[in-house]
């Protein structure tokens, strides 16, 4: 029986995808990909690391897929270093917690939007203590009907299949659509070496619509 606590992306019938447990389904995330593949002329985020996400038996709660130490990586398992986006640009990247060293978890709830601003731009409501130099972390599960938030709107995120918009500055609240909700922040810091990024906690809130 399959593992209700894992995701997936169902395709639907107005068109996109929506996340649903219990688990996510390679083909429908490639599929929807190339849905979206052509935008990166109007501000798509490079989201290879969800495509690599896979129907592996993996299981996690819906709050839990991080834990305190857990490291960020990319879809190759590679734990991402603090150096990995430039300081203040406001560029993003997808990333993953850590199932293992060298290995991503891959179930739905997993992708991760990591961001990099100037830490004086982070507003309440904000976490700034789970920010570091100037990085912070959202689910990237759209919390209206559960699709990938995946295209860029000036600083803000917005999800392609019903626009809705979420602000990283103001802790990934709603600034336009039909999400109830903002975004699960995930508190994050840096290894006891200084160099890596880890989750300090897990998602503030739960994954996804409820």
């Amino acid at each position: 029986m399959p593992d209700e606590r894992q995701g997936k992306l169902v395709e639907r019938e107005e068109g996109g995808y929506e996340y649903q447990p219990p688990e996510m389904s390679r083909r429908a995330v490639a599929t929807w990909l190339a849905g979206i593949g052509g935008a990166a002329a109007v501000g798509s985020i490079a989201v290879s690391a969800v495509a690599a996400l896979s129907d592996a038996g993996v299981g996690a709660s819906r709050e839990n897929v991080y834990v305190k130490g857990t490291h960020l990586v990319d879809e190759n398992g590679k734990r991402i270093g603090i150096d990995t986006l430039k300081e203040g640009s406001g560029d993003e990247k997808v990333v993953l917690p850590e199932a293992e060293k060298g290995k991503p978890l891959e179930t739905g709830d997993a992708p991760t939007l990591l961001v990099r601003f100037s830490e004086s731009k982070y507003k309440k409501p904000t976490n700034v203590d789970g920010t570091v130099k100037g990085y912070a972390a959202y689910s990237m599960v759209c919390t209206h009907e559960g699709c990938l938030v995946s295209q860029r709107e000036g600083d803000g995120f917005k999800c392609p299949c019903h626009n809705s918009v979420y602000d990283p500055l103001k802790g990934a609240e709603v600034t336009g659509g039909p999400a109830p909700r903002a975004l699960p922040q995930l508190p994050i810091g840096v290894s006891k070496d200084g160099k890596l990024l880890v989750a300090t906690g897990p998602f503030d809130g739960p994954i996804g619509p409820q």
